[in-house]
C-alpha cells in the first residue's frame, strides 16, 4: 500500500510538472480558453503526452493503494480507476480535432476516452466516500471525497453547458482546469492516505 501511494503521487508530481511546463511554454493557448487536450495538436505534444501517461500511472497505483486499504469493499473504486488510468494512458495517441475543423473518428475517440477519464474520477470519488462512511479507517476522510467529487462534477457540468452557451464556452478552459485542480487533489490525499 505505501508503495502504491508513493508511485501515484510521483506520478501526480510529474503530471503537475507537464501540466505547470505546457502553461508556461510559448503555445499561444489560452488557460482560460482552450482545452487542456489542445496542447496535444500543437508543438508541445510531448508534454500533454507525459502529462497524461503521468496521471495514468497515478491512477493504476491509487487503484492498487484503494484495493490494498479497502479489498473487495472498494471493487467499483478499482474499476473506475482501471477505466481512468487506460483512458489517460491512451488519450494522447487520440489527439482532438483542431477547433473548427472537421470532426474525425479520432476526434470522436479522444472525447469518448476524456469522458471515461473525467466521468470514472468523479463517480470513483463519490463511491469511495460512501465505502469510507460504511466505517473505513479512512471514514474522516470520507466529506473530502464526497467535496472533491462534487467539484468536478461541478466542472463537468459546466464543461456540458458551457458547449452550448457562448459566454461559457470562451472560459472552457478555465473550467475544465478546475476539474484537474479538484481530481489531482482527490488523487493527491488518497495517495498520501495510502502512504500514512
Amino acid at each position: 500500500m505505501t508503495v502504491a501511494g508513493v508511485i501515484a503521487l510521483a506520478a501526480l508530481a510529474a503530471t503537475v510538472a507537464s501540466l505547470g511546463y505546457l502553461h508556461l511554454a510559448p503555445t499561444g493557448l489560452s488557460p482560460i480558453r482552450n482545452a487542456v487536450s489542445q496542447y496535444g495538436i500543437t508543438p508541445f505534444r510531448a508534454g500533454y503526452r507525459a502529462a497524461t501517461i503521468a496521471f495514468a500511472v497515478a491512477g493504476a497505483a491509487l487503484a492498487v493503494g484503494i484495493d490494498r486499504a479497502a479489498g473487495s469493499r472498494a471493487s467499483a473504486v478499482i474499476a473506475l480507476l482501471a477505466i481512468f488510468a487506460a483512458a489517460r494512458a491512451a488519450i494522447s495517441w487520440f489527439p482532438m480535432d483542431a477547433p473548427g475543423a472537421p470532426r474525425t473518428s479520432t476526434g470522436r475517440t479522444h472525447g469518448l476516452l476524456a469522458t471515461a477519464a473525467f466521468g470514472g474520477a468523479t463517480i470513483a470519488a463519490f463511491k469511495l466516500a460512501a465505502v469510507l462512511r460504511a466505517g473505513h479507517r479512512w471514514h474522516a476522510l470520507a466529506p473530502v471525497s464526497t467535496a472533491l467529487g462534487a467539484a468536478m462534477a461541478i466542472s463537468l457540468a459546466g464543461l456540458t453547458v458551457s458547449r452550448s452557451h457562448p459566454a461559457l464556452r470562451a472560459r472552457f478552459g478555465a473550467i475544465e482546469r478546475g476539474f484537474y485542480v479538484s481530481a489531482i487533489a482527490w488523487f493527491a490525499v488518497f495517495a498520501v492516505a495510502c502512504v500514512d
